[in-house]
């Protein structure tokens, strides 16, 4: 298989934080790593309606450089003093038409655009304002249901974008529910019907079916036919500790999540799209948090992993481990500790008991604990539950378990030889053990305290953040 697909670099800043600072941005890094691609603007700046000299000139630098420069935006994002928004109005697809074209002109370098819908982020310009594509109901679009709208974006998109000005065009299909079409093989065969044939054009999806959490099947829609796609990829992930515990990725993205009973059938080795463009990846960054690592060691671990699989899905994932380690210096005994790493994960952050009790897909685990907040509605509903059950013994043990695991995991970690990132590694498997602990001994508490309220619950969070603090964890809200 040709090494012809793209790897594109995607910085997923938080809405509620500052831009992140990090080397990921450095163009040269990124060449060198071997991106071909980077994205410079995105949902939270925006592009339509918002090119400044300063993204211009950024725009300019990265292009003399070889990589190929994307844009991105939500739809819609339209003027701030306009009425348009309802998909009904000829007057939302003309200015929205309009402001693409504008940006291609301003920034004639660009590869291309990327547009989103599903979900919407409030733009920082009070010039502008972002309407979902479903929002409106009103009488002029009640006669377009959610698959003629759809329709209607990848026909202007490819007319506007591609046909007209030559330039690629990526529709990332994600939305927030697990019935939408990021995962719905007919919603999307249905609104793919609608491409036009233009090999400028192209769809993006996550591996995962939903979000990226473990206990998630391969994207099921990643094989239908349509537009050459792209898959995502996070190296850090918001949902299992944002890059401050190890969790490589390579087995999941490989051969698929054995979790899901999936392993060896799914996965890049097994299961590729008819056309794959390439990989869009997100090596720090993601969810609502802000950054709390201090390195971006295991964030480069699994950059690594998605572009080595990128350039060859038939990789062993152990092969690729041991390469990177080789080429960072770091001890050959890391990698047996660093292959455990899945399944310590699984035992820190994900609950057995509730996956027999709700088989959830989306938001599995009731999302109890989402980026570096305890969700107290999430706890007291799981603690609720299991003791209505008459489980909650096997929640107790379950989380005994993780501790034990985590202290061993420390163990080895403390006896592996020292190198220059010695003191980030243990600390990685002192805040998992010390995060393992806590939890146990906080559904103890969870446990005998139910049933619980919500204010109940966080009450209790809070007293044992108070007594024991975990930083940087809080609790939500």
């Amino acid at each position: 298989m040709p090494d012809n697909r793209m790897r594109i670099a995607y910085i997923h800043d938080s809405p509620l934080f500052e831009r992140l600072e990090t080397d990921y941005r450095d163009p040269l890094k990124l060449r060198e790593l071997g991106f071909t691609d980077v994205v410079l603007s995105d949902q939270m700046s925006g592009c339509l309606f918002g090119v400044t000299p300063k993204l211009v000139s950024e725009v300019e630098t990265v292009s003399e450089l070889g990589l190929g420069v994307w844009l991105m935006d939500d739809l819609f994002t339209l003027p701030a003093d306009s009425i348009a928004g309802c998909p009904g109005s000829e007057e939302t697809w003309e200015l929205t038409g309009q402001a693409i074209r504008d940006v291609i002109e301003s920034v004639p370098q660009i590869r291309g655009l990327v547009f989103r819908y599903g979900e919407t982020f409030e733009s920082s310009d009070s010039a502008i304002k972002r309407v979902g594509l479903f929002d409106c109901q009103c009488i002029d679009c009640s006669s377009m249901d959610e698959i003629a709208r759809r329709r209607k974006v990848i026909e202007l998109l490819e007319s506007v974008v591609c046909r007209e000005n030559g330039k690629r065009c990526i529709l990332r299909l994600w939305d927030l529910t697990s019935k939408g079409i990021h995962a719905n093989r007919i919603l999307q065969s249905k609104v793919l019907s609608k491409w036009g044939g233009d090999p400028r054009f192209f769809v993006s999806v996550k591996h995962t079916m939903t979000d990226y959490w473990r206990h998630q099947p391969w994207n099921p829609t990643m094989t239908i036919s349509g537009p050459a796609r792209f898959i995502e990829f996070q190296c850090e992930r918001e949902y299992e500790f944002i890059g401050m515990v190890p969790n490589w990725l390579g087995p999941e993205w490989s051969q698929g999540p054995i979790e899901c009973g999936e392993r060896g059938r799914t996965g890049l080795g097994n299961t590729l799209p008819e056309e794959w463009a390439g990989s869009w990846i997100i090596p720090i960054g993601g969810g609502w948090s802000n950054r709390h690592a201090d390195n971006s060691l295991w964030a480069d671990m699994n950059v690594h992993a998605a572009l080595a699989l990128t350039a060859n899905p038939n990789r062993d994932s152990s092969e690729i481990l041991h390469e990177w380690i080789v080429e960072n210096q770091l001890p050959s005994d890391l990698q047996l500790l660093l292959e455990k790493s899945p399944e310590l994960i699984l035992r820190l952050r994900y609950l057995d008991v509730w996956k027999v009790l709700k088989n959830q897909t989306w938001m599995p685990s009731e999302n109890w604990f989402r980026d570096d907040n305890f969700v107290p509605g999430a706890c007291a509903k799981i603690a609720n539950a299991v003791v209505e059950q008459n489980i909650a013994d096997l929640l107790r043990s379950e989380r005994a378990l993780a501790s034990a695991m985590a202290r061993n995991h420390l163990l080895e970690a403390e006896k592996l030889p020292v190198c220059e990132h010695t003191d980030f590694i243990i600390g990685s498997y002192q805040w998992a053990s010390h995060f393992a602990e806590w939890t146990e001994k906080t559904w103890d508490i969870l446990l005998n305290h139910a049933p619980l309220s919500r204010a109940q619950c966080k009450d209790l969070l809070v007293a044992r953040l108070d007594e024991d603090p975990l930083p940087p964890l809080s609790v939500m809200d």
